[in-house]
């Protein structure tokens, strides 16, 4: 047999320098030369010597001249062949127009089923992002809303700060769009968008962990540039170019590649360590190049990275799904309205009109418009359902799911509930097609036998092979082998329900990690008690988490799953407790009180667990007025971080407060502060009565008066007032009044309390209307005496919501002093041309008229950059023009307001 020929490294220019540069070579030729002209000296042959003595300077010469050189030749050829490689084949070109078209559509993690494509650039709602928690200083107090583009490689030397991440870690929850942002920055950079950002040229390159995670064999084996070289060679869009390993390593080299690794949580536990290794070990090699890595929390090991800055993705605020909501059902009537275009003018014979795109467009837009309004009408309307919408991945559910059934679930199991029952047995018959198995219970059941393979073993790919073994049992319950194997029916799941989906290398996995913990819950839960006990011994482990409370939800009966994480007390699992307490309308408050306390102890969310508390331990003035201790710092800081995260639109003054303690009673904060954290405490879900509407405001003078001998405050350096309802007693610190009011105003508070202006506008004109009567409600608008007689304590609770939530900007008494400080008076009775006088005088400062003419209700401005008293809307609430205006304004005087 003839033996292998060894292995050899190629010849390169620098090796030629470090030939030359050799003791030997370049002491020892030109010495030997040397040499010889001696002896030549020697024997009197003086001319000869003389020559070869020039032989041996020159050679001298020579080799210094090449050692010196041999490393930019090196580079000019590596240069030369990347040109010629680059110029005859147009590799980069082609490498970018196959990942631009691998990113423009996609299809919705875990409702591909039922959206059947987007396309990204569209529907793409920018995510943002924090500094880890333990990576946070005080610069971030002031820092406002920050996107990734805030932390890659800067063309522009003004945001060189940016520079220092280059290195990342995108930490998030399930369903928080980190392979979207992935795909999204890929997109970006392949089309040249991200010049919109002032961001580097990068040259983006992604790689999915849970498929390439089987070759990596040690921590630098193998080298980055191979990995890439071997990924894309296999990969369908890419078969037709010719990857060359050493253009990736020198562009890698050279900084110009974005390399993004997703999906680190998806490795197998067993390697997730390894893996890590290996990727810090290409961060650190490769200095100048910018990486991003993403996991979810329990698979990232900030330990295991050197100088890796993480960065958290904040929930979407009311703000970003308002805006997905618009965008998305733009784009689903935009394709709709191209469909059945292109079938009428196919179908269109020569006796009928062409088809007029542009009537059908603008037809479909005000579809789009009024079906966006409404679901977020009814979105905004519960504090629970905008918790849920927080995550992206559930906000795209609850979107598909009012779509499809017209109506929302509050209880997040009733949602998965519906989406399986979209993707097993509507999808199917809407279609016309046809699952393997004829009814979706049965192949859910198969299903959940594969979810819980997956759970026990800690993976989320499965083999076809390891997937046959798992079902077949159950399958076979169900059909004959003979008529269906177990890898058909995996087939026909991932082609007609988007469950499933078949990955390269011949792996499948769920579209989306929660799927697999849903069905894995369901799964235990037809175990009886065999499947309760191992859930609970599972009560403390992070991988778990979402299958123990699918779980408990399910079974509708989560005490067992509290007690046991009160047993186990550490936080992990009290964590999951407070969420269970949280989302359960049928824990008792002692178990409630018992879970706080153990995460007290903890010093846990220990200013969240103070706030609640606060607000269970009111000093009663009466039976609807309650009114809290001294707010703490702790407390307010929970208002301050959800207002720099954007989750709150006030405009509070920001405190730094990492030097006091927690637990310490506010001080000297502003009475315009103290409001905005009043109005922030109607977000919090945690304080939500599912049988009161409370409204939390200042106490009254006479309240505080009343209740300040029962409320005590700790030792302090001197004596605490709080800020009251009368600016002109002053205060430097906070109590809070907690007032139950008219269950009718619990939208109306959920929409201003999140900033859905427009939606508040609407609400109070049918809450005016409901509040006079039926004709008033048939009519659509107030006449003059209905408005003169309307209740003051409508009026009062309407006009403080306003006022309350808009910073001041918004109301009616902010309307009514605009109206008074133009000369406007109180009552015109029939004198109409002088109300029409003042209205205009108003209508032009607060926006309601603008270059002399009145803008229309699409022209209203439904944020807080509107002009002072913008809103609400009163001239399409009132049927007799500005008489009624000055009539409103002399019922808001005689109502004190």
């Amino acid at each position: 047999m003839t033996p292998d020929p060894p292995s050899s490294t190629p010849i390169t220019w620098e090796a030629v320098g470090a030939l030359l540069n050799s003791k030997f070579v370049s002491a020892g030729i030109p010495g030997a030369i040397t040499a010889v002209a001696v002896s030549q000296g020697l024997n009197g042959d003086w001319i000869n010597a003389a020559r070869t003595l020039g032989f041996a300077a020159l050679a001298w010469v020579l080799i210094d001249l090449f050692r010196r050189l041999a490393p930019e030749i090196d580079r000019f050829f590596d240069w030369l062949y990347d040109t010629i490689f680059v110029g005859l084949t147009g590799f980069r070109g082609k490498y970018l127009d196959a990942l631009k078209a691998d990113c423009y559509q996609f299809n919705v993690e875990g409702a591909g089923g039922y959206i059947d494509s987007l396309v990204l650039d569209e529907v793409y709602v920018p995510l943002r992002v924090t500094p880890g928690i333990q990576q946070q200083s005080d610069e971030y107090i002031s820092s406002g809303e920050l996107r990734i583009w805030d932390f890659l490689l800067s063309q522009s030397s003004k945001r060189s700060g940016s520079n220092r991440y280059r290195l990342l870690a995108i930490v998030a929850g399930p369903g928080y769009g980190k392979t979207t942002l992935m795909r999204f920055l890929t997109l970006n950079f392949c089309s040249s968008l991200y010049k919109r950002h002032t961001c580097k040229s990068l040259i983006p390159i992604l790689l999915l962990l849970r498929k390439i995670h089987t070759q990596i064999q040690s921590e630098t084996e193998p080298k980055l540039p191979e990995l890439i070289a071997k990924e894309l060679s296999g990969l369908p869009r890419f078969s037709d170019l010719h990857t060359s390993e050493n253009w990736f390593r020198e562009r890698l080299k050279q900084g110009t590649c974005l390399v993004m690794l997703d999906g680190l949580d998806e490795v197998p536990p067993e390697k997730r360590e390894l893996v890590s290794r290996w990727a810090n070990w290409q961060m650190q090699h490769y200095y100048t190049t910018q990486f991003i890595v993403t996991s979810r929390p329990h698979g990232y090991d900030g330990n295991l990275f050197s100088n890796v800055q993480q960065l958290d993705i904040l929930n979407f605020n009311t703000r970003q799904q308002s805006v997905f909501i618009n965008q998305w059902y733009q784009f689903t009537y935009s394709q709709e309205c191209q469909l059945e275009y292109e079938r009428r003018r196919r179908q269109r014979n020569s006796r009928s009109a062409r088809p007029r795109l542009k009537q059908m467009q603008e037809q479909a837009n005000r579809k789009a418009l009024n079906r966006s309004d409404e679901l977020k009408r009814r979105l905004f309307a519960d504090l629970n359902l905008i918790k849920l919408a927080g995550n992206p991945l559930l906000l795209t559910i609850i979107v598909a799911t009012y779509n499809a059934y017209g109506n929302l679930s509050k209880e997040r199991v009733l949602i998965y509930k519906r989406i399986f029952r979209l993707l097993l047995e509507d999808r199917p018959r809407l279609r016309s097609t046809q699952l393997a198995l004829p009814e979706a219970e049965n192949t859910q059941d198969v299903l959940q036998k594969i979810a819980i393979n997956l759970i026990e073993k800690g993976h989320t790919q499965f083999t076809p092979d390891e997937g046959a073994e798992w079902i077949s049992e159950q399958l076979s319950s169900y059909i004959s082998p003979s008529e269906l194997s177990p890898k058909k029916f995996l087939w026909s799941v991932e082609k007609i329900t988007g469950l499933l989906y078949g990955a390269e290398g011949n792996l499948y996995e769920f579209t989306h990690k929660t799927f697999q913990e849903y069905l894995a819950a369901l799964e235990l839960s037809n175990m009886a008690d065999v499947g309760s006990q191992r859930v609970l011994s599972q009560i403390d482990n992070e991988d778990w988490k979402e299958v123990v409370y699918f779980f408990a939800m399910i079974e509708e009966d989560p005490v067992p799953f509290i007690e046991a994480a009160l047993k186990n007390s550490k936080v992990n699992s009290l964590t999951l407790a407070q969420r269970l307490v949280q989302d359960n309308t049928k824990v008792k408050e002692d178990l409630k009180d018992k879970v706080l306390d153990a995460l007290r102890k903890h010093n846990f969310a220990f200013s969240a667990v103070q706030l609640q508390q606060h607000f269970r331990d009111l000093v009663q003035i009466n039976n609807k007025v309650g009114i809290s201790g001294f707010i703490t710092w702790g407390e307010y800081n929970l208002f301050q971080q959800d207002q720099l995260d954007g989750q709150f639109h006030s405009q509070a003054a920001l405190y730094s407060t990492y030097s006091l303690p927690n637990g310490n009673p506010i001080e000297d904060i502003s009475q315009e502060d103290a409001r905005w954290f009043c109005a922030w405490l109607s977000t919090q879900t945690s304080m939500v009565s599912e049988d009161e509407v409370y409204d939390y405001r200042l106490p009254t003078p006479e309240e505080w008066q009343q209740a300040q001998q029962h409320i005590a405050a700790s030792e302090h350096s001197r004596p605490l007032t709080p800020w009251t309802t009368d600016p002109a007693l002053g205060g430097n610190t906070l109590c809070v009044v907690r007032e139950c009011i008219p269950d009718r105003y619990k939208n109306l508070v959920n929409y201003l309390a999140n900033g859905a202006w427009k939606e508040a506008d609407q609400e109070i004109n049918r809450q005016m209307l409901k509040a006079v009567g039926s004709d008033a409600e048939k009519r659509g608008y107030l006449e003059l005496e209905e408005i003169r007689e309307f209740p003051c304590d409508e009026l009062r609770i309407i006009d403080r919501l306003w006022v309350k939530f808009s910073g001041g900007r918004f109301g009616f008494s902010v309307q009514k002093q605009i109206w008074v400080e133009v000369g406007g008076k109180l009552d015109y009775g029939k004198d109409s041309k002088a109300a029409v006088k003042a209205f205009e005088l108003v209508s032009d400062r607060n926006g309601w008229r603008q270059s002399g003419s009145y803008i229309s209700y699409l022209d209203v401005t439904f944020d807080t950059s509107a002009p002072i008293g913008h809103l609400p809307i009163v001239w399409w609430l009132v049927g007799d023009g500005e008489v009624s205006v000055s009539s409103l304004a002399s019922r808001l005087v005689r109502c004190s307001i």
